[in-house]
């Protein structure tokens, strides 16, 4: 006489599917010929600017921030070639970043094919400043383009930070009489700068 275990166990066995061969790997699709300029297209679409500058010219130096750099009261900066100021550095809570004007992160690399880029908050309040900033600039090296989500999902490790995002655009909804507005939920501009050799 057998249990009604062995019998549950029995019939799964018998009702298991026949052994198939593992599906062949994904090709994920064909790269842009022109990636700079299609990295462009797709970070305007979302409303945001691309810029391109090179370490021979300057650096950061060069380029055009969405906001005068020299009168800006209150900048939150994580790249070292430029320093945070006013609440940026004094806040103690994220309430106080509500009058920052501008924010610049590091990003780890950019997604050609959307113009989305990955950025991992090295504290918690570079993802405040991120979000509550009038003005964001990414910064990213030109050798950490990837061209297909495909290639950034496998550069992502998951188990090495326990928060990151991918930033596209400024905020943007048209939730209300189908309007579109800007800097609702989040910063009225967005710019990525691609630091170039």
């Amino acid at each position: 006489m057998t249990s009604a275990r062995e019998t549950i166990l029995s019939r799964l066995e018998q009702a298991r599917p026949p052994a198939s061969e593992a599906p062949a790997a994904m090709s994920g699709p064909p790269r842009a010929g022109d990636e700079i300029g299609t990295l462009r297209r797709h970070i305007e679409a979302a409303g945001g600017r691309l810029q391109v500058v090179s370490r021979a010219n300057g650096g950061l130096a060069g380029v055009r921030w969405p906001i005068d750099l020299d009168t800006t009261r209150h900048l939150h900066s994580s790249i070292p070639e430029v320093e945070s100021r006013g609440v940026g550095t004094t806040s103690g809570s994220d309430r106080e970043l509500a009058d920052l004007d501008l924010c610049i992160l590091p990003a780890d690399f950019a997604v050609v094919e959307n113009g989305a880029a990955w950025q991992i908050p090295a504290r918690p309040r570079e993802r405040s400043a991120a979000l509550l900033a009038e003005h964001l600039v990414l910064v990213v090296d030109a050798q950490d383009l990837v061209p297909t989500m495909h290639e950034a999902y496998e550069r992502i490790d998951l188990g090495d930070s326990h928060f990151g995002w991918f930033l596209c655009g400024p905020s943007k909804t048209a939730d209300i009489e189908q309007a579109l507005v800007l800097g609702a939920h989040g910063p009225k501009t967005m710019t990525l700068v691609l630091v170039d050799d």
